[in-house]
């Protein structure tokens, strides 16, 4: 067997021993162990079926912020700003801000560099309470 082959399994090893370590910490009753644990994982790659929990945020804790889309949403414009909300950003929990700032769509667009903890909650665009909130939701070419 050639050694690059020798060496990435190696690490598939290392993974799936650092995976088993985790889900021994994440679920501390279960018995189950490293062999078992392999045959499963084995088994849910061959069916191509894994099983997500889409609702697996830990209570007390909030759910990172969207990124910014390529585009602007088709109904940025549309007139009813009732739909348009500002809230802060949340960042990841492993974040190393304790306030995270994302830059400002209509700022950059200026090129100005301007930092602010508010996005459209509708839109998902950073965007500076007043000024920079009104012109994006209210002009074509803000």
């Amino acid at each position: 067997m050639k050694w690059p082959k020798k060496v990435a399994f190696w690490l598939i090893n290392c993974a799936l021993f650092n995976s088993f370590r985790i889900y021994q910490k994440l679920n501390p009753t279960s018995k189950m162990r490293y062999k078992e644990f392999l045959l499963q994982v084995a088994k849910d790659w061959a069916t191509d079926k894994v099983e997500t929990d889409t609702d697996a945020a830990r209570p007390g804790t909030s759910t990172q912020t969207p990124r910014v889309p390529h585009e602007d949403p088709p109904g940025r414009l549309s007139g009813d700003m009732q739909k348009h909300v500002l809230e802060k950003t949340v960042g990841s929990e492993r974040g190393k801000r304790k306030y995270p700032a994302r830059r400002c769509h209509v700022c950059a667009a200026h090129k100005q560099r301007s930092e602010t903890r508010y996005i459209c909650k509708f839109c998902l665009v950073p965007l500076h309470k007043g000024k920079c909130f009104q012109r994006y939701h209210t002009l074509k070419h803000y």
